[in-house]
C-alpha cells in the first residue's frame, strides 16, 4: 500500500505514551469500566477497514488519472492533520515536519520571538459569537520578553498580526507568525475586554527560566515558578533548601502567569508539602484500557507541616499550575491569593509520528475535592482583582507606546529606584495612560536592562497580591 495510506494504518494503532513522565500513574479502579463488546469491536474493525479500503481506491484513482505528480509526503501530512482536526479539540493537533525544529526549540524554553504562551482553537470550528474560537488567546508572557515589557497580559486576545486576520490560522501557524524575524517589528491588534488597540513589538531571543527565589522581610520565603519542565521540581527543591538555610518561616509560591507544562513536575512539588492525601484524580476514556487514576502524596515533607504557605494565582495560572494549586489548597496546606485561574482541566500527550508530532487530549483531571475546573478555574481565598482598563485607557496606551518615551527616559535616569519610577509616572500623567500601567511599563524596561541575576525576584511595594499574601501569612 502506498505511504499515504500506510500512515493512516499507523495512526490507528498508536499505543499510549505519556510525554515527559517520571512519575508512574498508579491505576486505582474506582468503578469498573465496561469492556467493549465483541460485536462493537467487530463493527469498529469493519468500519476502519472499509474506510482504509475506500482511501486506497481513491489513491489508486489519483495515482492513475491525476495529470500532475503526487507528493506522497505532503499527502501523508495533510491526511494526519485532517484526522486530528476532525476531533474538534482546540488542544489536539499535528505538528508537521516543517515545524518540528521550531517546536523543539520552543519546548527548550529559548527561542526567537515575542515571548508568549498562547492558545488558538482549531479554525475548522469557529463560532462567530465567541471571539476565543477564532482569535489567539494569550495564556501568559515570558518574564522580561517583548510582550511582557509592553504590558500584554493573560487573557488578552489577538485578532490581527500586521493587519492579517488570524482566524484561519492553526495554533502552530499563529505561533510561527508571532515569532517574526529579529530586527523586524510586528504589530498585533489586541482585544482586552471592550478595548481594542495595536501594539508594535520587536522579536528577540527570549528565555523562560524555570524558577527563581528570594527571602523577603519577616522571614518569608518566595519562590516563583515560571513553567513546569522536566527540571522544575529539582530547581524548586534547591530554592526551597536555600530558603530553609536562610531561616524561612513561611512561604509564598507564585504561580501567576504560569501556563503549565509537565504534570509530573507539579505533582513532585506538591508532594514536598503533603505527607498524605490525594493530590490529583485523572479520568480517561472508557474502553481505552486505562483505569481512573489517583495520585497520592508519599509520606514525609520537605518543610514542617505547620509552615504557613500562600499561593499567588491569576488568569494566567493554567493546567499544571492549577494541579499544584488544587493539591495544596484542597488539602488545607495553602491559602490562595489573587484572581481566578485560567481553567484548563484536561491533559495532552505528545508523541512522535512519522517526521512530526501528534498531540491529543487524553485525560480529564479533578482536584482532590472532586472539582472539575475545566473552563471554570479556581477561585482564590483572598481576591485581589487585577486592574481593568477602559477602552479610552487602551487608546491612550496605544498612542503612548508609539511615541517611544520609555527607553529615552531610562537612558537619562539609568538607576532603578522608586524615585525614578515615580518621576516617570509624574512626567507622563497627562498621557491618558493609567498611572499603574505607566509604572508597570517603566519598571519592565528597567528590569529588562538588568542581567537576569541582578533583577529583583519580588517587589512587594509594587505587588498588591504579594503584599496581601504576606499579611495573611502573618
Amino acid at each position: 500500500m502506498k505511504k499515504a495510506i500506510a500512515a493512516l494504518c499507523a495512526i490507528l494503532s498508536l499505543s499510549p505514551a505519556y510525554s515527559g513522565g517520571g512519575r508512574e500513574f498508579t491505576p486505582v479502579s474506582l468503578h469498573s469500566h465496561p469492556e467493549l463488546s465483541a460485536e462493537s469491536t467487530i463493527e469498529r474493525s469493519v468500519s476502519i477497514s472499509s474506510m482504509l479500503y475506500s482511501l486506497g481506491n481513491l489513491y489508486s484513482f489519483l495515482d492513475t488519472y491525476f495529470l500532475g505528480d503526487i507528493d506522497n509526503k505532503a499527502m501523508e501530512e495533510e491526511l494526519v492533520a485532517a484526522m486530528i482536526d476532525s476531533l474538534g479539540d482546540e488542544y489536539s493537533y499535528y505538528i508537521p515536519s516543517d515545524d518540528v525544529e521550531e517546536f523543539d526549540e520552543f519546548s527548550k524554553g529559548s527561542y526567537i520571538g515575542l515571548g508568549l504562551y498562547l492558545t488558538k482553537m482549531n479554525p475548522s470550528y469557529i463560532d462567530p459569537s465567541d471571539p476565543k474560537s477564532y482569535m489567539i488567546t494569550i495564556q501568559s508572557p515570558f518574564p522580561g520578553g517583548p510582550a511582557d515589557r509592553a504590558g500584554l497580559r493573560p487573557n488578552d486576545m489577538i485578532s490581527h498580526i500586521d493587519g492579517e486576520d488570524v482566524s484561519p490560522l492553526t495554533a502552530v501557524e499563529a505561533s510561527k507568525k508571532l515569532r517574526g524575524t529579529p530586527g523586524e517589528d510586528i504589530t498585533v491588534t489586541v482585544h482586552r475586554g471592550d478595548a481594542v488597540f495595536d501594539v508594535t513589538l520587536r522579536p528577540e531571543r527570549v528565555t523562560n527560566p524555570s524558577t527563581s527565589s528570594t527571602m523577603l522581610e519577616g522571614c518569608a520565603g518566595y519562590i516563583r515558578i515560571y513553567n513546569f519542565s522536566q527540571t522544575t521540581a529539582d530547581s524548586f527543591k534547591k530554592d526551597l533548601e536555600t530558603l530553609i538555610d536562610e531561616g524561612m518561616e513561611k512561604l509564598v509560591i507564585d504561580l501567576r502567569n504560569n501556563g503549565g507544562g509537565i504534570i509530573d513536575s507539579a505533582l513532585k512539588i506538591a508532594d514536598m508539602f503533603l505527607d498524605e492525601g490525594m493530590m490529583l484524580r485523572i479520568r480517561f476514556k472508557e474502553g481505552s484500557g486505562r483505569n481512573e487514576s489517583i495520585l497520592n502524596a508519599a509520606a514525609g515533607t520537605a518543610v514542617p507541616m505547620d509552615m504557613p504557605i500562600a499561593i499567588l494565582i491569576n488568569g494566567g495560572t493554567a493546567s499544571s499550575s492549577e494541579i499544584l494549586t488544587g493539591a495544596l489548597s484542597d488539602n488545607g496546606r495553602a491559602i490562595t491569593v489573587g484572581s481566578k485561574t485560567f481553567g484548563k482541566g484536561i491533559s495532552q500527550e505528545v508523541r512522535p509520528f512519522s517526521e512530526g508530532y501528534v498531540q491529543i487530549t487524553t485525560g480529564h483531571f479533578y482536584t482532590p475535592s472532586g472539582d472539575d475546573i475545566h473552563h471554570v478555574g479556581i477561585s482564590p481565598d483572598i481576591a485581589i482583582e487585577e486592574e481593568e482598563y477602559s477602552e479610552e485607557d487602551m487608546e491612550a496606551y496605544s498612542i503612548f507606546m508609539k511615541e517611544d518615551l520609555i527607553g529615552p527616559f531610562v537612558d537619562e535616569h539609568p538607576e532603578y529606584s522608586h524615585e525614578n519610577v515615580e518621576s516617570f509616572v509624574s512626567e507622563n500623567d497627562e498621557s491618558g495612560v493609567p498611572s499603574s500601567l505607566l509604572e508597570l511599563l517603566v519598571r519592565n524596561e528597567y528590569l529588562y536592562r538588568m542581567d537576569w541575576d541582578e533583577r529583583p525576584v519580588a517587589e512587594p511595594m509594587y505587588d498588591e497580591a504579594l503584599t496581601a499574601a504576606l499579611e495573611a501569612l502573618s
